[in-house]
Parts: structure tokens; sequence; C-alpha cells
């Protein structure tokens, strides 16, 4: 059951706000063949996507001591680091209609400080965000869901009133379990465990997402439209 009408918007960062599936997916893959083996698709999904790097190392990579992490962080920081990001479509455009209608925002990602820092300079959106959690703030990574309370408690919202947005398996499942209201994006071929996951719908990128100040709502699509209580109106 969704609130009578949101007051802020949280944003997952990696294939949310920015494209990485298929540059995540290769570091990991290149990690995964010099170990002799190939990750498979559902690793990715349950495994990869979503997820902070040391579930991944202790879920994919086993053999690995924990001695050597600190090596193989090394080398995800130099490979985020020297990446070029490209944004979701409509992602940059959808939180500049929010900012300006005074809608808080925050961005919540298991991705290091170094990579959050790389995407949003290149993305031009490092004062985009009134609240920032990354993953060295969590104790626990998604499917935790501190990672959202910890948003909105900063942000001053109710999580009942956050709408967020996801990509990932593990980050719907972070979001409802919350207590938020999860949109997610992604293809197709995963909207129906998407959906069984706990999203209220799922859209292919931000082409049909826009936030519409004079009617106080976020429509997310042809099909869902979601009312906003401004910010000056909270204590009415």
């Amino acid at each position: 059951m969704t609130q009578e009408t949101y007051e802020a918007v949280l944003f997952d960062m990696d294939g949310v706000v920015v494209d990485t599936e298929r540059t995540v997916a290769a570091f990991w893959q290149a990690l995964a063949a010099d170990h002799g083996f190939v990750i498979s698709d559902d690793d990715l999904d349950e495994h990869v996507f979503g997820r902070h790097a040391e579930h991944t190392l202790r879920a994919l990579f086993p053999a690995v001591a924990d001695t050597g992490h600190p090596q193989i962080y090394e080398r995800l920081r130099i490979n985020d680091q020297t990446l070029r990001y490209a944004e979701i479509p409509g992602a940059t455009r959808l939180i500049g209609e929010l900012r300006a209608a005074g809608v808080p925002v925050a961005l919540v990602t298991g991705a290091q400080e170094w990579k959050a820092v790389a995407v949003l300079d290149q993305l031009g959106l490092t004062d985009s965000f009134d609240v920032q959690i990354r993953a060295d703030d969590i104790p626990v990574g998604k499917p935790d869901p501190a990672c959202y309370r910890l948003a909105a408690e900063k942000l001053g919202v109710d999580i009942g009133r956050c709408l967020v947005f996801e990509d990932a398996f593990s980050g719907v499942t972070a979001a409802v379990s919350a207590g938020a209201t999860c949109v997610a994006i992604g293809p197709r071929r995963r909207e129906a465990r998407l959906v069984a996951t706990g999203a209220l719908t799922v859209v292919s990128s931000f082409h049909q997402t826009r936030y519409e100040p004079e009617h106080d709502r976020l429509r997310v699509d042809q099909h869902a439209t979601l009312p906003f209580t401004p910010v000056g109106a909270r204590a009415r």
C-alpha cells in the first residue's frame, strides 16, 4: 500500500543515475577470469549488481583470503576512477526538476566514495543531492534497509513518505523493507521479478518520468502518477 503523498526522492546510483551495468560486470568477470572461472548472469544479478564489493568477494571469491581484499579494492578503485560514465537517460534532468521544485533528494549507493565522487563529477551532479549515503556510511549493505532509513533520517523525512528509484533486486528489497515505495529501473527481462520483489512499477529509463510542479506530482510513466506534498506544506 502506498502513502497518500510523498515528500522526498532517494536514488540508487549504479544502474539508476549512471549506466554502469556493463562496466561493473566487465570488472568482476575479468577478476573471475584471473581466478579461472566465469560469473553467470544469475550470479551477477544476485551477488554483483547493487551489492557491496565485500559481499561480492565473499560470495563469489571465497578462495581469496581477507588479506587479498585490499589489493582487489585498489584494482577496483583504479578501474572506477578511470572510466568515462554516461547517465541513465533522463536522470540528471529529473534530479534537476525535483531540486527546482524543492523536493529533497538523496543518493543512496553501495559504491565506495571514490566511485561516487567520479560519477557525480562527470555527470555534473556533485552538489545535486541534499544527502549522500555511500558504502562507508553503513555497516551492512543492501538488501539490508539501513541505508535507506539513514537517508530518510538525514533528510528529516519519514521513510514512508519517500520514493526510491532502484534497479537491483537487492536494492528493491532494501527500499521496501525500509518502508519506502520503490520504482524500479530495468529491462523487460527483469520486470516480473522486480515487481515480485516489491517494486511499484518498472520503467526502462527516465524518459517518461517527470516532476510536474504545477500539480505537485511525479509522473512515472503514462500509467503511474504519484502526488507530492510541497516542502512548505508539511506543517499544514
